[in-house]
């Protein structure tokens, strides 16, 4: 047990690693002190109040979980009453249920499940089994009542899905002290699992390269943070969705802890998303600058000085540039600002559908996975971050008309009117570089209209001490130049796509506002809410890959 905690630190070394348990009696308490013992945090997860769930531990046991709740280390969430029961001595089938909510929660908001299991079929609702293969995918509602599991070992090159499981193979009768250990059962030794087909399992014997570059990438993004807010004295704040929530939006006090988990994870993407796009932009305008010197210094090379000095700059500024590129390529601020914008609106749309009461009707990370972006290099690590804030489904019921009304303010209408202003301010720009390329071609074509006029006479006119022919072919080849590094700076900034994403959310934002306006049932609203939820982060995902695969190859194996 603790040698898969450890493997994971050294992955992390700059990340907060925290440990997800239900905390049952037997190896969800051995996993919780095994944790706190290494100084992981532990988020200790009921299936049921605390008053209710002791009636499946004995007293012993009961000791060693109150004592671990104590721990400054833990966080507890008890999962809500589901039945009007409220007694320890609840039914079977209303305790089971209970459990069943447990495995889906582990199902949605774990990155990756540490399992001490005999490897045995169960049909027992969030037990062991359960939980496993319905993390792993094999098991549904469907086949629940199939008895058993097949095991295989995978193809070469095999493409594995992305949820796996750390099976450490623990017989029910070992003790404490051999399940930490990893004491293996009939031969077998700890080892990764993943899902193929239903009840079917492969093992693999290492860490997937795939889960080390994603552990990888977050652990950059950890640090890359960390840098970020240590280079100033008072580091800027970041910016809130909740603080910015207007009085009048009615929050339940349960649902605080995880929208502040939420807010705070949006802060930290929205921060570099900003920091990355300056430096990328800066970037970007520095290598258009010296398209632009390069042009210059040719032109005037050929048409007016015929010195070596202007070879020279002319060499410099190329054997520069080129350095500069290969030294700045690596920092890949491109791509990380295109990674930490997705996770920023991804965070903000799942903020705004928990203040909604309909998260759970958006799996936020089934989206992402839709679209194909976590296969992006780089870019798969965005899903541990979306798991890491997912939450208990709310105890309450969809709340009433008022408090939609106040999340279509707070949310809707309110990124409707950033999204028309960001339209309109886009679509003044593009008519100027529209008339401005027009004026430069013009300039061009004049250039050339007086030079088929005067002929061989424009040699003989003098101007400034240069031929007329001379002058004004430098003004048409600066007026192309020109015009070339405008066009490549254009393109690098992307502007017609950006217009085109902000046009596309628009209309998804003004067409839910004007349903929500007129639909009254509070079932059908939130299925509103939730339909935007989807088509928004969508919309940001395909903005993504257009501008990922205007500057890189299409991604191969991730």
């Amino acid at each position: 047990m603790s040698a898969i905690l450890r493997q994971l630190a050294e992955h992390l070394p700059d990340s907060e690693l925290r440990i997800v348990a239900g905390m049952a009696t037997g190896a969800d308490l051995l996993v919780a002190q095994t944790a706190l013992e290494l100084g992981f945090a532990v988020d200790a997860l009921l299936p049921m109040p605390l008053e209710h769930y002791a009636a499946d531990f004995d007293a012993d046991s009961f000791d060693v979980l109150k004592r671990l709740l104590a721990h400054p280390q833990v966080r507890c969430r008890e999962l809500p009453l589901r039945t009007a029961a409220g007694e320890a001595g609840t039914a079977i089938a209303d305790r089971d249920a209970h459990y069943t909510l447990l495995t889906r929660h582990l199902v949605r908001g774990c990155s990756l499940l540490i399992a001490l299991w005999d490897g045995e079929p169960s049909p027992l609702p969030g037990g062991t089994a359960d939980t496993v293969l319905r993390y792993l995918g094999v098991r549904t509602d469907r086949n629940k009542e199939d008895g058993r599991i097949e095991f295989s070992e995978p193809e070469a090159n095999a493409d594995l899905p992305a949820r796996l499981v750390y099976w450490i193979p623990t017989a029910r009768a070992k003790s404490s002290a051999d399940a930490d250990t990893g004491i293996t059962i009939n031969g077998r030794a700890p080892c990764f699992l993943a899902g193929l087909g239903d009840n079917a399992l492969q093992r693999l014997s290492a860490m997937p390269r795939r889960l080390e570059v994603h552990l990888r990438s977050l652990n950059i993004y950890n640090r890359e943070y960390q840098r970020f807010t240590t280079r100033w004295t008072a580091p800027p704040p970041p910016d809130s969705l909740f603080s910015n929530l207007s009085p009048a939006l009615r929050v339940d006090l349960h649902d605080v802890p995880a929208l502040e988990r939420i807010d705070t994870q949006y802060g930290k993407a929205d921060a570099l998303a900003m920091h990355f796009q300056k430096r990328s932009d800066h970037l970007f305008a520095f290598f258009n600058l010296v398209a632009f010197a390069m042009g210059l210094a040719y032109l005037t090379y050929e048409k007016f000085l015929s010195t070596r000095l202007l070879l020279f700059a002319y060499l410099l500024i190329l054997t520069s540039s080129v350095g500069v590129y290969h030294l700045l390529h690596e920092r890949h601020w491109f791509a990380k600002h295109l990674m930490c914008r997705a996770l920023a609106e991804t965070l903000r749309v799942k903020f705004y559908l928990r203040l909604a009461y309909c998260d759970q009707l958006v799996d936020a990370e089934e989206v992402l996975s839709l679209s194909g972006i976590n296969r992006f290099h780089g870019f798969g690590w965005i899903g541990h971050v979306l798991i890491g804030v997912e939450a208990p489904a709310h105890p309450n019921d969809p709340q009433s008309g008022a408090q939609l009304d106040a999340v279509d303010r707070a949310w809707i209408e309110n990124q409707r009117q950033y999204f028309v202003r960001k339209v309109a301010k886009l679509h003044r720009s593009s008519v100027r570089t529209k008339w401005l390329k027009r004026s430069l071609f013009g300039v061009i074509i004049a250039v050339v209209l007086i030079l088929l006029l005067f002929g061989e006479q424009a040699s003989e006119h003098l101007v400034v001490g240069t031929s007329l022919e001379n002058a004004l072919t430098f003004l048409m080849g600066l007026m192309a130049v020109t015009l070339a590094s405008w066009e490549l700076h254009q393109n690098k900034m992307a502007s017609r796509e950006l217009l085109w994403q902000y046009r596309n959310q628009l209309k998804h934002f003004s067409r839910a506002r004007a349903q929500l306006a007129r639909t009254l049932a509070a079932g059908r609203r939130l299925e509103i809410i939730a339909d935007l939820g989807r088509d928004s982060l969508m919309e940001s995902y395909l903005w993504t890959i257009h501008r990922f695969h205007r500057e890189h190859e299409p991604p191969g194996r991730a």
